[in-house]
């Protein structure tokens, strides 16, 4: 189960969520990533949690209900923690690294939050792509973060930077992408060292777009 999900369960044992409760969240996000929302169904979610329909109807009302429960805990409750947690983190790494090594540091870093979290993140990118509420909620909820997050690789990458930082975290934004496609969705399996390979050949690319006319 991926760690997002394991994070929020934790922080709901005071609601006393039941434990038919979280076999059909976790049944519905390996359905929902592997086989896509539209074909599931929730006799398919209940028959791979091994309850009832009811139990789905009852503590999710539909199957929409259920995607909008997992939509929430990706969107409002853990996902602004963990860009607060990252963003310390860069903070503390911008103040002794060089931008090379930042950039390093931020592209395994999330690497692994992706590796941990593929199967929400795929359902969360899935749904980016056809529902503007969902895109609205993000924006309010990441927004400051973006903004955070701009002013800090600017400051570490300094005066002879050509690219703004919003550019900037374009760029790495746009090789995690591709990681996650690679690893989540077409499934390749990558060594330790061949991540380490692929993380220090995208840094040299940023970077080297960073300070392309800067001579």
């Amino acid at each position: 189960m991926d760690q997002i999900v394991q994070d929020f369960l934790a922080l709901t044992n005071d609601k006393k969520m039941t434990p038919a409760q979280v076999k059909v969240l976790g049944a519905a996000i390996q359905l929902f990533a592997n086989q896509g929302y539209a074909s599931t169904s929730t006799a398919l979610v209940a028959k791979e949690a091994g309850v009832s329909q009811a139990v789905i109807f009852k503590y999710f009302s539909n199957k929409e209900g259920l995607l909008e429960q997992i939509l929430a805990i990706a969107s409002e409750n853990l996902l602004p923690q963990y860009g607060e947690h990252f963003i310390q983190k860069l903070n503390q790494e911008a103040g002794k690294n060089s931008l090379e090594q930042l950039i390093a540091f931020a592209l395994k870093d999330r690497f692994e939050f992706i590796c941990a979290n593929g199967n929400v993140l795929t359902i969360l990118f899935s749904q980016v792509m056809v529902d503007d509420q969902l895109i609205a909620r993000l924006q309010t909820v990441f927004l400051d973060k973006f903004q955070s997050l701009t002013q800090i690789l600017e400051k570490v990458a300094g005066p002879k930077a050509t690219l703004s930082g919003v550019d900037i975290l374009r760029l790495v934004g746009s090789q995690l992408l591709l990681l996650f496609l690679e690893t989540q969705r077409l499934h390749l399996k990558m060594s330790e060292e061949a991540v380490e390979q692929r993380i220090l050949a995208m840094t040299d690319v940023i970077v080297n777009a960073v300070y392309q006319h800067s001579d």
